[in-house]
């Protein structure tokens, strides 16, 4: 006789053959908010290219993460040309998806061909856990830029379509949090 812990979705989900679920260690749950100024909540990814991205050491450079769901991906593909073109000398970029925003959040294989498919201006990152966004406590719904100093605290979080007025404060947050401060170095 099956006992009701066995009849979890979770189980039954892991088992099932057409999902290709990241079965990678889980992160807490409950993940606090960070503040600037504070250190960024630990991560580890792997871009589609294979790259490894961590802040488990620190960072070699400052990082700028962009963010958002599928819908904006234009939007976001935007600010990832603005961005990698005015400042990939001087720190990383990186698009960080979140799969729950398309029909296909448990298959990994698919989000991986939709992105690929999609050509843009910096590496791509599957964020299965929601960890940045958890760590945040962002939406999707508008292109959010976040930066990260080299020391690994938490220098910005901006959100906005690309337009002037989001280039120039952008372009501000970059020079006096993340580029050009003492604490950031």
């Amino acid at each position: 006789m099956l006992s009701a812990t066995n009849l979890c979705w979770g189980q039954f989900l892991d088992d099932d053959p057409e999902l290709d679920i990241d079965k990678s260690p889980l992160p807490p749950y409950s993940i606090r908010k960070v503040k600037t100024y504070e250190d960024f909540t630990i991560f580890e990814f792997r871009d589609l290219n294979g790259r490894l991205w961590t802040n488990r050491n620190g960072l070699e450079r400052p990082l700028v993460i962009l963010t958002g769901k599928w819908g904006i991906r234009q939007d976001i593909k935007k600010w990832a040309h603005y961005l990698a073109y005015k400042y990939n000398n001087f720190c990383d970029i990186i698009w960080v998806f979140n799969p729950d925003s398309t029909e296909y959040a448990n298959h990994k294989k698919k989000n991986e061909d939709l992105l690929n498919k999609f050509s843009i201006a910096v590496p791509v990152v599957i964020d299965s856990h929601a960890l940045i966004g958890r760590s945040l406590k962002i939406e999707y719904d508008i292109p959010t830029i976040i930066g990260i100093t080299k020391n690994n605290t938490l220098g910005f979080v901006y959100e906005s379509p690309l337009n002037n007025a989001g280039k120039n404060r952008v372009d501000h947050l970059m020079f006096k949090k993340l580029l050009y401060c003492k604490w950031a170095h």
